[in-house]
């Protein structure tokens, strides 16, 4: 057994380095997992900006991850050999959302309608007054997991021993390798979801506004499920790498015939039966308003961001007078799992994912994945905790 667990740490910004931390504890109810892969999500922001999601902080972060189970408690319904991909969360597995098999990110413990921002919360509060336990516990919360644990490490995903919730560990078939069962949350797994409560299905005309690996993973998912695909964005790499990975459309939001050119692929209906907005842009926002049909669904998956005000409330008419579903998803379903899996399985999926997967490095060399995800040259970026990389560091879109 290792006596530490080495953790990357990000202490400030453009900065990264490691803490030998003592071996994880595990508790009843939870499995402690080697983790092979640890892929970055948004953590190359917090490189940049050291500013912190209220469910990381500087030596707990990234929050997916693959690998093999090595210990687990009395009466686990795991195995010690179990090969799982790690969900996030921790969550309380009691209240409603919990109890129908929906997001454990949307779990009732996580104080959500508290938090600055959000309609009726008190817009001067600091998530840090939410409360000690009140946040620190709440599903994802930094330290929640090794709390519950009474362990000073392991609580997330970019390190190299990771205790995780029986609830958020589902063991891999046989036949699927890491590499893909890698790409089961923030990418193929968090838009799974969305795309299948959209109804998409074959024949479906779709759009993907703001192409990363978040939009990435709509193509997939929608591609997968027989749709035609529109990919809406501007960055070159991006683009290109989106027509490999299975786009049927490239349009440039700033021709200005990008409209006209969406309605001549969707014909009489004037629009796509859904659009996915990818980037939590405003900009991204308001093209996939206008180019999603009447009746139509539509999607966010991107979290706000910049300086942009959000969508002015009049754009809600377009809403109600073009009778358009809007919603959002940022997670997988508990009661989707299975069918994500199986996704993952797909020999054209695997492909695309392939793709989709730009650079490979070394935990010890997250600078530089972090630098290569900045460069917006970057598909889904993977780390690996035990510095086994089985590439040097790169792979050039084929």
């Amino acid at each position: 057994m290792p006596k530490t667990n080495k953790v990357l740490t990000i202490p400030a910004p453009g900065k990264t380095g490691s803490l030998g931390l003592p071996y994880p504890k595990v508790a009843p109810g939870f499995v402690l997992v080697k983790v092979a892969i640890a892929p970055i999500c948004i953590e190359h922001q917090i490189y940049r900006d050291h500013t912190f999601e209220w469910h990381e902080d500087e030596s707990h972060l990234g929050h997916e991850g693959v690998g093999t189970i090595i210990e687990v408690s009395d009466g686990s319904k795991h195995s010690v050999g179990d090969r799982v991909v790690i969900y996030q969360g921790n969550p309380c597995g009691e209240c409603f959302v919990c109890q129908e098999g929906l997001s454990p990110t949307h779990c009732m413990a996580i104080p959500y309608e508290e938090m600055p921002g959000h309609i009726g919360a008190d817009p001067h509060a600091e998530i840090e007054s939410l409360g000690g336990d009140k946040l620190i516990n709440t599903p994802g919360g930094p330290r929640s997991i090794e709390i519950a644990c009474n362990s000073e490490s392991g609580g997330f995903g970019f390190s190299q021993y990771r205790l995780a919730p029986e609830s958020m560990v589902q063991k891999l078939p046989d036949d699927l390798p890491f590499r893909y069962a890698a790409a089961a949350n923030c990418s193929n797994g968090c838009t799974y979801t969305g795309v299948e409560e959209a109804g998409v299905k074959a024949g479906d005309i779709v759009l993907v506004g703001g192409i990363g690996f978040i939009g990435f993973g709509a193509i997939i998912n929608a591609k997968y499920r027989g749709a035609t695909v529109i990919a809406l964005g501007r960055n070159e790499f991006r683009m290109e790498l989106a027509r490999k990975i299975g786009a049927d459309y490239i349009i440039d939001p700033d021709d200005p015939d990008w409209l006209a050119k969406i309605h001549a692929i969707t014909g009489a209906k004037k629009g796509c039966d859904a659009v996915f907005e990818c980037s939590g842009y405003p900009y991204y926002q308001k093209k996939c308003l206008a180019a999603v049909r009447r009746y139509g669904q539509m999607r966010l998956f991107g979290f706000l961001v910049g300086s942009e005000e959000p969508l002015p409330i009049h754009l809600l008419d377009e809403i109600h007078n073009r009778h358009v579903t809007l919603s959002g998803s940022h997670d997988v379903n508990v009661n989707h799992r299975e069918g994500l899996i199986e996704m993952l399985r797909d020999p054209e999926v695997q492909r695309a994912t392939d793709l989709m997967v730009t650079h490979e490095f070394n935990m010890s060399d997250a600078a530089a994945a972090f630098e290569a995800c900045l460069s917006k040259k970057a598909g889904k970026v993977y780390l690996y905790p035990h510095d086994d990389c089985p590439v040097s560091d790169t792979r050039a879109v084929a």
